[in-house]
């Protein structure tokens, strides 16, 4: 009785919905990536003022290679010019942030002198940089 009513389309494959949820899809997985890079590096709470500026504020990078030569933002320094630097960036800002980059092959005490030099500065948030196992 229906068979008659039957039609005979041949089903169709539809690509253009299916490109959308795949856009969707890899867009969703971009910013959940950037958010979790984002919450890796600091954790900070910012105070709030009515006249606050929008003032990106980098944090200085402390690299400690395996031989134990020092080098802050990308500059190579000695332990001395570093702490003079520290000391003077503590006094302008001093609230601003370290991340320390450590080798794991540096010596133990190397490390710890930087970290002693860094406290002497009067830097208050170190972050000690390290990756991700697995």
């Amino acid at each position: 009785m229906f068979s008659n009513y039957k039609t005979k389309k041949k089903p169709q494959f539809m690509i253009i919905p299916m490109i959308d949820i795949i856009f969707f899809l890899l867009v969703f997985f971009m910013m959940n990536s950037l958010q979790t890079v984002a919450q890796k590096a600091l954790s900070v709470q910012l105070p709030q003022a009515q006249n606050a500026s929008n003032q990106v504020q980098m944090p200085v990078i402390i690299t400690v290679d395996e031989v134990g030569h020092i080098t802050m933002d990308n500059r190579p320094v000695t332990i001395d010019e570093a702490s003079q630097v520290m000391t003077e960036r503590m006094a302008a800002n001093p609230n601003a942030a370290v991340i320390l980059q450590a080798d794991k092959r540096t010596a133990h005490g190397q490390v710890v002198a930087v970290m002693d030099m860094l406290k002497t500065a009067g830097v208050k948030r170190l972050a000690v940089a390290a990756e991700q196992k697995g």
